[in-house]
């Protein structure tokens, strides 16, 4: 009985001092943690009597800013430093939810090859490109299905440069992005959804030159109207022949459900005007002829309600899939339809688009596609008027037509205009050509071919690439083949030679103006530094020179802050 009792005596005594010890660890913890916070808000309220306003003086008097002083150290605004040294800057919330600032002195994204450059793939990394949603296009036309450029001329124009670019990145795409949606919506069998009128008439027909069927329509005022109300996907194709004696027209219309209940119709209809807007209707032209000439139409609906949209300056650049659906689709006229799909995206057919017109424009003499407008590029040197050709534009144009010549299984009308838009390359600029030299030692293909010569080199890079591209798709041992080869060698050797002119120390250089012109450095932009960067990297997996892998090497390293260093 007495050790229990002794027993339970020391029970209670070892309770009675965990808890006189947690009570003591509590009251610690709280004590630390008010101290802590008194010597944080003592801290911060002595930082705050530290820091005092002071005028900074940027180069003399005349340039004066606000600053921050506290003790011996100076704080400059950054926005004034953004400005001052080109470099960047955002606030963003970290994963503890506390704000960081997050410095970097470049805006621009390095695409790290995977593994050796294949002609028949991705052409760089335009799979990232929107050709026809930038500001610069006016709209994707509707007789060529190509873009219609206002870069250098507010009325539009075919420009062959960004034309190529619009059929790679959807070659591109094609590779890299999933199999698309599609709906097949008429193919000549009359789909019960159409909406008649009793003035109207739809059939079936026999198409003689393909022996198939499609449906011939005539319509007076109120059209004949197939029903869509399609909210995910917005690319229509359709093959078209419209009369030119009548009033025919391809209606799409479009309704804005989320935040109003406006409608918006797209015709596309017979004329010479590129776009056009009135009210809540776009019309988008296309050249017809009077005996009914079929034309494949595959078009993007959301991009061109948004160039009709900045046509009537109603819109940013930018466009909201989730705000629009497609509700109708009307016939208007006389005329024949087939072929009526949607789908999510199309971008083979609009490739072909691209390959058809350089296979349409090409100047038969020259081989080249000719700039319809004027480019002004320095005070000392003469506008190239129009007709010019550009090496970067033929380049991306062959590499354009070397993948439509793989693509097709060898259609030999892709080959021969690939062929033929080496010609300019050997041909003088002062000629006519795009062909430059440099110190009269070695050549360069001149993205404008200007006198003198200015070197511009993403320019180069690009043709140069196309090059490879027709040695390497074009039959083996042709004539083809061997004299791409021989043009794509002679221009390495010239880039070898010359890359290390374009070395600024902090940043490359655009172009060598500065040697030609006896003026200041054409410093690349970033965005422009980055392209010098991916195209070495590319060209570095076809030729392992020394001089292309650590160049690359050194301008990346420029984009992270590196510079050469001093005496």
């Amino acid at each position: 009985m007495r050790l229990n009792i002794r027993a339970l005596f020391l029970i209670v005594i070892t309770l009675v001092l965990i808890s006189v010890l947690s009570l003591w660890s509590n009251c610690s913890e709280q004590n630390l943690d008010i101290f802590s916070k008194q010597a944080d808000a003592k801290y911060e309220a002595q930082v705050t009597r530290d820091v005092k306003p002071i005028d900074c003086l940027i180069n003399g008097d005349n340039n004066k800013i606000n600053c921050l002083l506290s003790s011996d150290t100076v704080y400059v605004p950054f926005s004034f430093l953004k400005n001052y040294f080109e470099i960047y800057g955002k606030l963003v919330d970290n994963f503890d939810h506390q704000k960081e600032f997050h410095w970097s002195h470049s805006y621009s994204k390095i695409y790290h090859q995977s593994g050796k450059y294949d002609s028949r793939g991705v052409f760089t990394n335009f799979q990232n490109y929107k050709v026809e949603e930038r500001d610069r296009v006016k709209c994707v036309s509707a007789s060529e299905g190509v873009p219609v450029s206002t870069q250098w001329n507010p009325h539009g124009y075919y420009y062959p440069t960004q034309i190529a670019q619009f059929g790679l990145s959807h070659y591109s795409k094609n590779l890299t992005l999933p199999s698309p949606n599609i709906q097949v919506l008429e193919n000549g069998q009359l789909n019960p959804k159409w909406i008649i009128p009793p003035s109207s008439k739809l059939q079936t027909v026999i198409n003689l030159p393909t022996n198939s069927n499609v449906v011939e329509f005539f319509s007076a005022d109120e059209g004949i109207t197939l029903n869509i109300n399609e909210e995910d996907d917005f690319v229509l194709s359709f093959d078209v022949a419209l009369s030119i004696s009548t009033s025919s027209s391809i209606v799409i219309t479009m309704k804005e459900y989320k935040d109003s209940d406006e409608v918006w119709n797209l015709h596309y209809t017979c004329s010479h005007s590129f776009i056009s807007a009135k009210g809540h209707n776009i019309y988008h032209g296309m050249r017809c002829h009077k005996d009914f000439n079929w034309k494949k139409l595959t078009r993007n609906v959301l991009v061109d309600l948004q160039k009709g949209l900045h046509f009537l300056k109603k819109t940013t650049p930018k466009m909201f899939r989730a705000k629009y659906k497609i509700c109708d689709f009307k016939v208007y006229g006389i005329g024949y339809l087939d072929n009526l799909t949607l789908s999510s995206s199309n971008h083979i057919s609009q490739f072909y688009s691209a390959a058809h017109w350089f296979v349409k424009h090409q100047d038969k003499e020259s081989g080249g596609w000719r700039n319809p407008v004027t480019r002004k590029i320095y005070p000392s040197i003469q506008p190239l008027k129009p007709g010019w050709i550009s090496a970067m534009g033929q380049g991306q144009a062959i590499s354009l037509l070397a993948r439509a010549f793989y693509h097709s299984g060898g259609n030999k009308l892709y080959l021969k205009s690939a062929y033929s838009a080496l010609k300019p390359f050997k041909v003088l600029s002062e000629k006519g050509g795009v062909l430059a030299m440099f110190m009269n030692m070695y050549p360069w293909y001149e993205e404008y071919p200007t006198f003198p010569p200015i070197f511009i080199l993403n320019g180069f890079m690009y043709s140069l690439i196309g090059l490879y591209d027709l040695f390497s798709l074009a039959p083996n041992g042709s004539e083809i083949s061997q004299e791409s080869y021989v043009l794509w060698k002679q221009g390495m050797t010239s880039l070898k030679k010359l890359l290390p002119m374009f070395d600024m120390g902090s940043r490359s250089a655009y172009d060598l103006r500065h040697l030609t012109l006896e003026t200041s450095p054409n410093i690349a932009r970033w965005d422009y530094h980055a392209t010098h960067i991916n195209q070495l990297l590319l060209l570095a997996t076809l030729d392992n020179a020394t001089v292309i892998k650590s160049t690359a090497k050194r301008w990346i390293s420029y984009m992270n802050g590196a510079h050469a260093s001093h005496n």
